[in-house]
């Protein structure tokens, strides 16, 4: 609703004088931003090792359930007991660990989602303002002519950016 009463207050002013108006495809963005893919390696390094602590505790529960299953029999109870207990603990560590990995990954995750939309969002009235565009719109746009479609200009300043940090 805002976007339209923005839209028709600009094509109020059109009449006075003609009116730059752009359009840039956010999610085109999103995907192409080497920022995305800086974040989400950063976000591989950072969890790889508690995966890895996953992964392997799932073995050592593994190659203990094949002890159980192998030996089981000839076991005596106490011996089974011990070792259905270490599997239990085993699976409960796992359990938890699984969920403390995923609760800090989603965090972590919307972070960086938040930190490159507002990269995104700079790098589109950069270039908005270095291009002269007065209105540019995003999401909900129906058809845009390629002569309004600004996304690769963005596309590039966001590549830019990231060389200039380097």
């Amino acid at each position: 609703m805002s976007l339209l009463v923005l839209l028709f207050a600009f094509v109020g002013q059109a009449s006075a004088g003609s009116v730059k108006v752009g359009y840039v495809n956010s999610v085109a963005l999103m995907e192409q931003a080497p920022q995305a893919d800086m974040a989400k390696q950063a976000l591989e390094q950072e969890f790889s090792p508690r995966e890895q602590e996953i992964n392997d505790l799932q073995q050592q529960v593994q190659g203990l359930q094949n002890k159980l299953d192998k030996d089981g029999a000839s076991m005596s109870d106490a011996e089974r007991t011990k070792l259905h207990q270490q599997i239990d603990q085993k699976m409960l560590r796992i359990q938890q660990k699984q969920n403390d990995f995923q609760d800090d990954l989603n965090l972590k995750k919307s972070e960086a989602l938040g930190k490159l939309q507002q990269t995104v969002l700079q790098a589109i009235k950069e270039v908005a303002a270095k291009n002269g565009y007065e209105l540019v719109v995003s999401d909900g746009v129906v058809y845009a002519a390629p002569t309004v479609n600004i996304t690769n200009l963005v596309a590039e300043r966001l590549k830019e950016m990231v060389k200039a940090k380097k």
